[in-house]
């Protein structure tokens, strides 16, 4: 068998390389120019006819491989495949492509004949029939998601290997990498038609990359990229889901990983920009969705060249980790990479990635969205919290069934009519429970840990109705192990439901954290009156003030912190801090009269030219000359406001 595709590899590569400089004539002819413009690397108008000549490779080495070796029997195999469907799909998404190459097509009519291809792909029986738990790693049957899950799949690969086609030989030598680890996938999983159509695509491709290695003669064009693209993406299904490892998917993620991550991170930077400050709002939803599929110069490989990496560079380094990448989807395959430890490795590295590159649109806390966000009227409406809340509802009760049905019936399942019938009433009942228990008529913006008391006993109550009537539904096979079930769903909910409001707070601290620009402000007294100080600063409209900490003369808070801030320690730190340039203003929240020690820090002060300010928190009564029809300056005169005042000395 190795010498079978070792053969065709070999052939589709001297095909492909030998087709190739008719396809660059054939293209000057067509008029398939890709000519330079201000998005794009290259400078000299260049044909972009390529994925024909890789067709042409790809086919007629398929054809020889089956003529020549017929112990292969690619034509009655027995996985899945139809080759008359495949290669239909194939050349319709060849076709387009190659249209689009002489002539630019919208890109709703692409899609419609990669929908069509894809409909015959999931059709012919290759199809995303289930997804990993990744709790258990036992499978769940997708039912009749699985149409739009395989759908989504093949069409977005298919533009993702598109969108990386934007430097000379990248998409070229990332599909030879990926048609590598789907022929080593497909070899474990004794899939020998994946084996060979991989192997043969990655000869194909090999072949076309001597024209197309920078300084490139030929691109791929659209007729390349989609073509390679949509075929990785059913060799992709077909080799990852085929074998009895439980997490297909993600081998199939890994074996493309390049692709997916660019792909990804452009969608979110593109969804997160609308959100910017400054942005305009006139755009509607269609024209900001149109934007999403746009092309700009902010991928992967733009970033890492604006970095200072030449274009070689730049390729070479993609190539070493989508390798990478190749050799983890191996190794969760042969079972010697744990595939859940791997997910938190990448999701890191995805983190770090980002941030190198300098993604200020998904730097969330330092590019203003989730302020933007937070200043929004509709977070704090009670509508906007029942959705949530139902989300949270279902998510609860979601895990806590597929946990209980997966721990203690560890079996292929398939959720049925009865369990989304009984979601549906739990949704009902839980919900009730929240609106009569007071949940939406609290202030989720100053939530305190009364508040928060309340929310729990009314999820507790929630849970405990929901566990009386599942005892009287017996339809139910987590309703067996009932105490395990509403543990967990306890336990989810109040973590959702609590943690949806505690996000409100955590919104407004990090922001104002982040957003700390202005004089620089140092509280003295780290009590409840110096935590009032400290949320006035935070909170207040007027001209920013940046609280860097607190003075306290007593000897034990000294290198502790308050609300995140630290104390320094004592008033006779105060000279030191302001020679190093931490200290713009003193604001004092005790009683000068009854502080020795005040003197002191005035002396300072004024030696540094420093200002000082005493907050105070006062409250009076009201006398009665405080009358109802007395005008707001006569009123003024009669009463001071009771919220926390700041008075400079």
């Amino acid at each position: 068998m190795f010498e079978i595709n070792l053969a065709g590899f070999l052939l589709a590569a001297g095909i492909s390389f030998l087709v190739t400089p008719f396809i660059i004539k054939l293209a000057y002819k067509l008029g398939a120019i890709d000519r330079p413009d201000g998005r794009k690397i290259h400078t000299n108008p260049t044909p972009r006819f390529g994925g024909v000549g890789i067709f042409i490779s790809f086919i007629i080495t398929l054809i020889i491989i089956q003529y020549f070796f017929p112990k292969t029997n690619l034509s009655n195999s027995a996985d899945n495949f139809n080759l008359p469907v495949l290669g239909f799909a194939l050349l319709l998404v060849l076709l387009v492509g190659a249209t689009d190459d002489i002539k630019n097509l919208k890109p709703g009519q692409k899609f419609l004949v990669q929908f069509l291809a894809a409909t015959l792909i999931y059709l012919s029986g290759i199809k995303i029939s289930a997804i990993t738990n990744p709790f258990t790693g036992s499978l769940i049957d997708l039912g009749y998601l699985s149409f739009p899950l395989t759908i989504i799949w093949l069409t977005g690969i298919t533009n993702a290997f598109n969108l990386i086609d934007g430097l000379d030989g990248l998409a070229t030598g990332t599909g030879i990498i990926a048609g590598l680890t789907i022929f080593a996938i497909s070899l474990f999983n004794n899939d020998i038609t994946s084996a060979v159509l991989g192997i043969i695509l990655a000869g194909s491709l090999f072949g076309f990359l001597g024209y197309n290695f920078n300084p490139a003669k030929i691109f791929l064009g659209d007729s390349g990229s989609l073509f390679a693209g949509f075929t990785l993406a059913v060799l992709s299904i077909q080799s990852s889901t085929k074998g009895s490892t439980a997490f297909s998917l993600i081998i199939a993620l890994l074996a493309l990983g390049v692709p997916i991550i660019d792909t990804s991170l452009a969608m979110l930077r593109r969804i997160f920009v609308w959100f910017l400050p400054g942005q305009s709002k006139n755009k509607s939803i269609a024209t900001k969705l149109h934007s999403m599929f746009l092309p700009d110069k902010r991928h992967i490989h733009h970033r890492l060249m604006a970095s200072g990496y030449s274009q070689r560079t730049t390729v070479l380094l993609l190539y070493l980790v989508s390798s990478a990448f190749g050799v983890c989807a191996v190794l969760v395959t042969a079972g010697s990479l744990n595939a859940s430890l791997l997910i938190i490795g990448l999701g890191i590295f995805l983190i770090v990635a980002a941030k190198k590159l300098g993604y200020k649109e998904i730097s969330l806390f330092s590019n203003g969205i989730l302020l933007h966000f937070y200043k929004l009227t509709i977070l704090k409406h009670s509508v906007l919290q029942i959705c949530l809340d139902t989300l949270a509802i279902v998510g609860a009760f979601s895990l806590s069934y597929i946990l209980t049905i997966s721990t203690y019936q560890p079996v292929f399942f398939s959720p049925g009519v009865p369990e989304f019938l009984i979601t549906a009433l739990i949704v009902l009942i839980q919900l009730s429970t929240f609106i009569l228990g007071g949940l939406y008529k609290r202030n989720v913006v100053l939530l305190g840990f009364g508040d928060f008391l309340q929310i729990f006993r009314v999820v507790i109550t929630a849970v405990i109705i929901t566990a009386i009537i599942l005892n009287f539904i017996p339809v139910l096979t987590a309703s067996s192990h009932i105490n395990v079930f509403m543990m967990l769903d306890f336990y989810f909910l109040i973590s959702m439901v609590a943690g949806l409001r505690f996000l409100f707070h955590t919104l407004n601290y990090r922001f104002n954290r982040e957003s700390e620009k202005g004089s620089k402000v140092l509280i003295y007294g780290a009590n409840w009156k110096g935590m009032i100080a400290l949320q006035s600063l935070l909170q207040t409209d007027q001209p920013k003030k940046a609280p860097v900490g607190f003075l306290d003369d007593d000897p034990e808070l000294e290198g502790t912190f308050m609300n995140g801030y630290p104390i320094y320690g004592g008033h006779w730190k105060l000279e030191g801090l302001i020679n190093k340039g931490m200290i713009d203003e003193i604001i004092m929240t005790k009683e000068t009269e009854e502080i020795e020690s005040f003197k002191r820090i005035q002396s300072v002060a004024e030696k540094y030219n420093i200002p000082i300010q005493i907050s105070k928190l006062n409250f009076e009564t009201v006398g009665k000359q405080y009358r109802k029809g007395s005008s707001s300056k006569e009123n003024s005169k009669m009463i001071r406001k009771t919220p926390l005042t700041t008075n400079p000395i």
